[in-house]
């Protein structure tokens, strides 16, 4: 390692050996290498809810912990496909969410420089919007963050000489409007050492900028292949980013910083602790598993501990009080998947969301868990969405999930923790639902729980009370003279192989709380679907047939406009 700080003497001279005036050839090919589409007809097109609505999850048969079904579900919002140029398709490589607003980044891997960055407007659960998209035909966008001050700053690589640095890595922000792109790179200044597309900088270390992290109301930046970790200033007076100091690492892949401390990952030096003063003060370093040359790999806080993506080996628990790995969550596989090949079983990402730990693993799909506090594992699933898991980031309430086909946005579903009793059912009476996927309720029976169900298929002939969240996959009937009480949250279905609620002659569905369904509402005659209360909800993607002598009753919001 090799310390350095770095004062405005490189900037500058970078600055002025490329000042241009603002009708400049130079300015006016920099445009044009960053192109920002806005246009809401082509952009929405990008949204894709063919998989929209509930989605299942594999249980691990190991010794892992209880039914992941009973301490989660999954449902996926939309998806987003990604940016083709030159008729390649991007990867995504990062998001941030600031607000009302998700941000993904992307690049081309290989020698290949393409990226691009998306603006996803997530207000509406049920309608995000893409809402703008930047393309770049000369450089990666491998990280980003937004900050307090509505800037999005990025990080990357150009295939260009980028001014006579000799170097590959790329720095930029833009100024956010109202959570949008603004238009322009142009920072207009009145000093003319200044270079009127300031946007950009080029001065940093390395031949790619692999991480960008917000710090303090700076940005620390993480280069790869002969580079290093910098902390930055931004807007700086001479050029986008004015250097703090710096610390040269070899083959950079990732960091997390939590408060002042800031864990960074080389597959040089392993895992590496520094504390953030004046410099970057090095702690401590542990060993990890070796890292594929070139491969994407990222680490996160969980606690006092850092989780590492070691491909093939899962994912690493490490401390650095104990200076040790403390354990290993081991890459697992949906029982029930086709074959997979050996070189697609790879932890490519990990992320947490302070309850749980995803890891995208390839082509071994995305595997959840909740670690106790002993680190052992109380539950996993294995995600059943299509395609692979190349990478994963929690973000807010969302998961956001990359796979060969674009980047699937997820939620998952916890039930929640205050909701003791309802108006009509004394939920804190009932236990949780441990049974199995295909759940079936004879005529005169009666069962009673609460937390969450995930199933495949629901069929009551009796009556079933439940408190909290029941997501069913693939079919939910309600026959002949049978009852469901709930309170809480009922999800049905999703859009790729859309299902039907059925309520039979003499049959109620009694609910407090919100019904989703992603197919159509079928009301028998003699059937009655009673909302409770004055905040219920109903969405309902498909048809609503309510035959003669059905019911609808009570109050509720109608949020899909299906109800005349």
């Amino acid at each position: 390692m090799n310390k350095r700080l770095l004062g405005l003497s490189l900037f500058s001279a970078l600055i002025f050996n490329s000042c241009q005036t603002e009708d400049s050839p130079a300015e006016t090919q920099e445009q044009s290498d960053y192109n920002i589409s806005t246009d809401a007809s082509e952009l929405q097109q990008a949204i894709n809810f063919n998989e929209t609505g509930v989605v299942g999850v594999a249980n691990i048969t190991n010794n892992r912990g209880m039914k992941a079904g009973s301490v989660f579900g999954i449902e996926q919002i939309a998806s987003l496909e990604p940016p083709v140029l030159d008729g390649t398709a991007l990867r995504a490589t990062h998001v941030d969410v600031n607000g009302d607003f998700a941000y993904i980044s992307y690049n081309k891997e290989g020698a290949t420089y393409l990226g691009a960055i998306d603006v996803v407007n997530i207000s509406d659960k049920y309608n995000p919007e893409l809402v703008s998209r930047l393309t770049t035909s000369i450089a990666d966008i491998n990280s980003l963050f937004v900050d307090n001050n509505n800037y999005l700053v990025f990080t990357g690589a150009s295939a260009k000489d980028n001014r006579g640095t000799g170097r590959r890595s790329l720095m930029g922000y833009l100024e956010l409007a109202n959570g949008d792109l603004d238009q322009s790179f142009s920072n207009e200044s009145d000093d003319p050492r200044v270079n009127p597309i300031s946007n950009l900088d080029y001065g940093n270390q390395g031949n790619a900028g692999v991480h960008i992290l917000p710090y303090n109301g700076e940005a620390i930046s993480i280069s790869g292949d002969a580079g290093a970790i910098s902390k930055l200033e931004y807007p700086g007076i001479m050029t986008a980013f004015d250097g703090n100091f710096t610390e040269e690492i070899g083959d950079l892949r990732y960091a997390a910083l939590k408060n002042n401390t800031l864990a960074v990952l080389s597959g040089v030096d392993g895992l590496m602790n520094f504390t953030i003063n004046d410099s970057f003060e090095l702690i401590s370093k542990i060993s990890t598993a070796p890292l594929a040359a070139e491969s994407k790999r990222t680490i996160t806080w969980y606690g006092d501990n850092v989780l590492v993506s070691e491909g093939s080996q899962g994912v690493g628990i490490y401390n650095f009080e104990a200076g040790a790995k403390l354990a290993s969550l081991p890459l697992k596989v949906n029982p029930e998947a086709a074959e997979i090949n050996l070189e697609d079983k790879v932890t490519n990402a990990v992320s947490t969301d302070g309850n749980f730990i995803y890891m995208a693993n390839g082509g071994a799909g995305l595997d959840i868990i909740k670690l106790n506090e002993t680190l052992n594992p109380v539950a996993e699933g294995i995600a059943e969405i299509q395609g692979s898991a190349n990478f994963v980031q929690a973000k807010g309430e969302y998961i956001y999930v990359a796979s060969g086909s674009g980047l699937k946005i997820l939620k998952v579903i916890t039930p929640a923790v205050d909701e003791e009793t309802g108006s009509f059912l004394a939920c804190g009476d009932f236990n949780p639902y441990t049974g199995d996927k295909n759940f079936t309720i004879a005529s005169g029976e009666e069962f009673s729980y609460n937390g969450i169900m995930t199933l495949k298929h629901l069929n009551v002939n009796g009556i079933l009370n439940f408190c909290g969240e029941m997501l069913v996959e693939k079919s939910a009937n309600l026959s002949s003279d049978s009852r469901i009480n709930l309170v809480g949250n009922f999800k049905l279905g999703n859009h790729r192989s859309s299902e039907n609620l059925v309520i039979s002659a003499n049959s109620i569905f009694k609910v407090e709380g919100t019904v989703e369904i992603h197919g159509d509402l079928q009301i028998a005659s003699e059937g009655t679907l009673e909302f409770v209360g004055d905040d219920s909800k109903i969405y309902v993607s498909g048809k609503v047939q309510i035959n003669s002598g059905g019911a609808v009753i009570g109050e509720f919001e109608d949020l899909n406009n299906k109800f005349d």
